[in-house]
């Protein structure tokens, strides 16, 4: 009786996890799928979050162009019609 009370607590920690979720996958859980070769992770994930940040800093980069070039114009015109004003304010017209 005192080598069963021994061999007991040994027994109870070797004890396979049986149950039917566990059983049932026990094939599959160790099975790896291949590798596709040249396509990594970040393709799956950021590939789409990479490409609207590009677009996004594209267009970015071309409405300050835009603005750049009307503040550009604006500042012409307005020179120009400072003139305009100047010359008539002094009877040059």
């Amino acid at each position: 009786m005192d080598d069963l009370k021994l061999l007991l607590p040994e027994l109870l920690m070797n004890t396979p996890d049986l149950s039917v979720e566990r059983v049932r996958l026990q094939g599959t859980l160790q099975q790896r799928l291949p590798s596709i070769p040249g396509a990594g992770v970040e393709s799956f994930f950021m590939g789409s979050r990479a490409e609207e940040a590009a677009a996004m800093a594209e267009a970015i980069g071309i409405a300050f162009e835009e603005d750049r070039q009307r503040s550009i114009i604006m500042r012409a015109k307005s020179r120009a019609e400072e003139r305009v004003a100047q010359r008539y304010a002094e009877g040059r017209y």
